[in-house]
């Protein structure tokens, strides 16, 4: 068993407790998944009693709010602060991944094992999110602009789990597949 070390801000203190156990705990549920992961493993890990986690969450799906709530908030208010006026689509799906980049882990875990954010709505927020970009980044109404959004968005999303890319690949090469996808019209 790996213990977590304490860490240390500059002046000496031990940092903040919450945000080591959520640290650990996305690691955990990164590698394990949630469902196979118990609040003793995390516990555990920090070298920690499960007492002392529950002071800080009083239960595991409040600990998995603290950690996935950030991302769907995150998405969310850059979606409602978009506008299409003048925006090529390679500036939104910039911003796009700008905000994903720092939740790939969070990310990651979700895709690993869903009933990680239950309490979510992610599902919801995904649907909400491709209805907006599909409003940002198509031309038309029609079936075939909807098509390419979501292969373009799907695709683009999908990268962020891929271990072998990168930030800096995620930046250019996948955000040129997803411009692709789009088609001709996303070439304004």
């Amino acid at each position: 068993m790996s213990r977590e070390p304490a860490a240390v801000r500059r002046d000496g203190r031990a940092t903040d407790t919450r945000e080591r156990v959520r640290a650990v705990a996305l690691r955990l549920f990164v590698t394990k998944g949630f469902a196979a992961t118990s609040l003793k493993d995390i516990a555990d890990e920090l070298g920690v009693t499960k007492a002392a986690l529950y002071y800080h969450f009083p239960a595991k799906a409040d600990l998995a709010r603290s950690i996935f709530q950030p991302f769907i908030d995150d998405v969310d208010a850059l979606l409602a602060g978009l506008d299409r006026a003048d925006r090529p689509p390679r500036e939104i799906l910039t911003a796009y991944v700008e905000t994903l980049i720092p939740h790939r882990e969070a990310f990651a875990a979700i895709m690993r094992d869903p009933t990680a954010a239950a309490d979510l709505d992610v599902e919801g927020a995904s649907v909400r999110w491709l209805d907006r970009l599909t409003e940002l980044l198509s031309a038309g109404d029609d079936a075939e602009a909807r098509i390419r959004v979501t292969v373009a968005v799907g695709g683009l999303t999908r990268v962020l789990v891929l271990p072998e890319a990168d930030a800096d690949a995620i930046r250019g090469t996948a955000i040129d597949a997803a411009v692709a996808a789009l088609g001709p019209a996303a070439h304004r």
